[in-house]
């Protein structure tokens, strides 16, 4: 399952244009400071910075100069942040800081980018830095809890979003998140812990010697493995990854029992099947192998991807279709049925019944393969890049491959009808 991870717009406006008395000895960066205000309304925040570094060169002690300087960096972040180029804009975002230091602002959107980009020890540093420079500030409490959660420290996200319902309690999504925690927390309070080089795994009490192995062993193997397939993509640490029950996997996800597993920044699955047998190895491996596959994805392609893809991928590379698998998309095709690459783009959890739930991914999984086998890994992986460079969905297809939605359902239908 894909997991979309969003956070808090950074509101930025200059805090003025300079005053006629500003300076009054020093017309040159005065003029600076007034053609950098004028390209900032205009949106060219480049063009902003240009003007805005030369008054801070000329008025270095000035805090409007500092301040609007500040702002043009952090604007012209967020515009890179909006296209996925995370290293660009964290890049700019430390030089805001280095201009205007005293500046809360910068520092939580730092913070946030470090999150976005799953570095949570960086992330929760400078939230916690962000939150000395000026306390109670509800969007880096609130960014703070959502790097505890991702950090898996359940109970410190919710003393942060504690903080922020008291004071707001309609701040939107977060009662749903804080219950979230609150949900998992109650599940997970007395699992074990176990930690590796690339992942940290929470999994309940009396899981079984060998089967607690062969997690370890499937985990390590597939960040490898998938990493080598994807032309060496490899996600930072630590990966978390909770393990269950099939009726704890419930109660924590809320998710029902045709749900294999999930990734939602966190790998969940269920160890038992819905009768409580242990799953087997094989079984283990293809799960946990198409979830991990959802975070090599995410770390290239962010949140900009069509469910189709994220899903279609996750198959193709946990799994080959089998015979059972060719049978009912052919008897799909021969009846009519259409190949639709639009219809399969929203997230289908919620809104399928488990027959169509798994029809959509066999039509995700043939996609895929399809592009998989025909044109290469290199163009996947040159697919991915261009989803993670921000680029639309279709029109990505188009650069990577020159066949739209149209072409490429016509050739899948092809092969199966």
């Amino acid at each position: 399952m894909h997991y979309r991870h969003s956070f808090p717009k950074i509101a930025l406006t200059l805090i003025a244009t300079l005053a006629a008395s500003f300076l009054a000895a020093q017309s040159h960066p005065a003029n600076y400071n007034n053609e950098g205000v004028a390209a900032y309304k205009a949106g060219n925040f480049a063009e902003a910075i240009r003007q805005f570094e030369q008054a801070y060169k000329e008025a270095p002690d000035s805090a409007v100069v500092r301040r609007n300087l500040c702002n043009a960096y952090q604007s012209e972040a967020n515009a890179l942040a909006l296209n996925n180029d995370f290293r660009n804009a964290i890049r700019y975002v430390e030089a805001a800081i280095d201009v205007d230091p005293r500046n809360p602002s910068p520092v939580i959107q730092l913070g946030s980018y470090y999150l976005r980009t799953d570095n949570l020890d960086a992330a929760i540093d400078r939230l916690e830095e962000a939150i000395v420079l000026k306390p109670g500030d509800l969007t880096a409490h609130e960014l703070l809890g959502q790097a505890y959660y991702q950090d898996n420290d359940l109970s410190s996200a919710r003393a942060q979003w504690d903080y922020v319902l008291e004071i707001e309690p309609n701040r939107p999504g977060l009662n749903e998140k804080y219950e979230k925690a609150f949900r998992e927390e109650s599940v997970e309070y007395d699992f074990n812990r176990w930690k590796s080089r690339h992942f940290r795994i929470s999994y309940p009490p009396k899981v079984p010697a060998s089967l607690r192995s062969s997690v370890f062993s499937i985990l390590d193997r597939a960040y490898v493995d998938i990493g080598r397939q994807l032309g060496g993509i490899y996600p930072p640490p630590p990966i978390h990854v909770i393990l269950y029950t099939a009726e704890q996997f419930s109660e924590a996800t809320q998710l029902e029992g045709h749900v294999g597993a999930v990734y939602d920044g966190k790998i969940r699955a269920p160890l038992t099947d819905s009768e409580g047998n242990w799953l087997s190895n094989q079984e283990l491996e293809r799960r946990l192998t198409h979830e991990y596959v959802h975070v090599a994805v995410r770390h290239v392609a962010g949140a900009n991807i069509p469910w189709w893809l994220n899903e279609g991928l996750a198959e193709t590379l946990s799994k080959s279709l089998s015979n059972n698998d060719v049978r009912r998309l052919r008897e799909h095709f021969n009846r009519g049925g259409e190949m639709s690459l639009a219809s399969l783009e929203a997230n289908q959890i919620n809104r399928l019944d488990p027959s169509s739930l798994r029809l959509a991914y066999l039509k995700s999984h043939a996609t895929v393969t399809l592009l998989w086998d025909r044109y290469g890994r290199n163009k996947m992986i040159g697919l991915l890049r261009a989803l993670g460079d921000g680029m639309g969905y279709e029109s990505a297809l188009q650069a990577t491959y020159r066949r739209g939605y149209a072409l490429i359902e016509r050739d899948v239908t092809g092969i199966y009808r």
